[in-house]
């Protein structure tokens, strides 16, 4: 196992020069997630800079809208050829668009179908790890995390997406459905052992998170805070530890 296959550093920094500065000190890194904020201050063109220095790119959209408008905001991140993107599982529809044939009025379906097209891994997100249980019951009729996900994973994989974000807590569900499993499913909230959790809900330790089943590791903070090289070096021991 390359542990740095497994890392995906959430570039949580000002804007571009941080990045590359960051980015100049873990010159052995192969992923970093661009957010939408940081899109928003460089432009899109980031993405186009960061595939020149050979990182792959997670441009971290979290698209959210009726799936015409999907279709038009994917369609300008994938000009950019990221190496995934993602959009909310929420952007499922209901068929508000008049046309016979299912596949054109579903988000989901054309989203993945966009990213498919493009040579970029369509990504759907569940439900954010920033929200603690009651939120979550709350804003979904009563379903727990678990379940949500479970029901949003299922839209996912029958749409044709590659790949998922959920939490570490939703790990054990999902990876106990086998019709899963060729689903690689990146997970945000991941703190090292003895980190804070900051403004994380639902988090999990590097090495307990891939031993329960993600695939990548979605880390900002514990990467960016300090020297970048060093807390990385750490992380990357940390995942050779076997989880208690």
């Amino acid at each position: 196992m390359d542990p740095l296959e497994h890392i995906i550093w959430s570039a949580d920094v000002p804007d571009e020069a941080a990045l590359m500065a960051h980015l100049d000190r873990m010159p052995e890194l192969r992923i970093v997630k661009i957010d939408r904020l940081l899109a928003t201050e460089a432009g899109l063109g980031i993405v186009d800079r960061l595939n020149d220095r050979g990182v792959r790119v997670f441009d971290d959209a979290k698209i959210i809208e009726i799936p015409s408008k999907v279709v038009g905001i994917a369609g300008k991140h994938l000009a950019h050829r990221p190496w995934l993107l993602n959009c909310m599982a929420g952007v499922q529809s209901s068929g508000v668009l008049e046309d016979p044939d299912p596949d054109k009025v579903d988000g989901l379906k054309r989203f993945a179908q966009l990213c498919h097209d493009a040579g970029t891994k369509p990504c759907g997100v569940t439900v954010l790890t920033s929200k603690r249980a009651d939120v979550v019951k709350g804003e979904f009729n009563g379903r727990g995390a678990v379940e949500q996900v479970l029901y949003y994973v299922e839209a996912l994989l029958e749409s044709g997406f590659t790949d998922v974000v959920c939490s570490a807590q939703e790990l054990t569900a999902i990876r106990a459905e086998s019709r899963f499993d060729g689903l690689a499913l990146n997970v945000p909230g991941i703190r090292p052992r003895g980190s804070d959790v900051g403004d994380q809900a639902r988090v999990d330790t590097p090495a307990t998170a891939l031993a329960a089943g993600a695939d990548r590791l979605v880390i900002g903070r514990a990467i960016t805070t300090g020297d970048p090289s060093e807390n990385l070096n750490r992380i990357v021991d940390e995942i050779g530890v076997p989880a208690a």
